[in-house]
């Protein structure tokens, strides 16, 4: 398949047909890896085997497996009762 690089904002993208998108499996949103070779001669796009979006979404349980520890560090303090809050 013979492609062009195309600009999308600040940033440089090339387009991949449906039917290889569907063959592989993947969606909008699945997650890729990119390489360069060594000799810098090729560009090979993997999806992530880690991917499981879900038609362009992402699943709470990826989100918080991949969420630092820290994240959860527990409640905070929001101030003082303003108004009929029960606390």
């Amino acid at each position: 398949m013979k492609t062009k690089l195309q600009r999308w904002g600040n940033s440089q993208g090339v387009r991949l047909p449906k039917s290889i998108v569907e063959s592989l499996g993947i969606a909008v949103g699945a997650s890729m890896i990119v390489e360069i070779s060594k000799d810098r001669s090729q560009i090979t796009i993997t999806p992530s085997a880690a991917s499981s979006s879900i038609r362009g979404r992402h699943r709470i349980e990826d989100l918080v497996a991949a969420s630092s520890p820290k994240a959860f560090g527990g409640e905070d303090n929001w101030g003082k009762v303003v108004g009929k809050e029960v606390w």
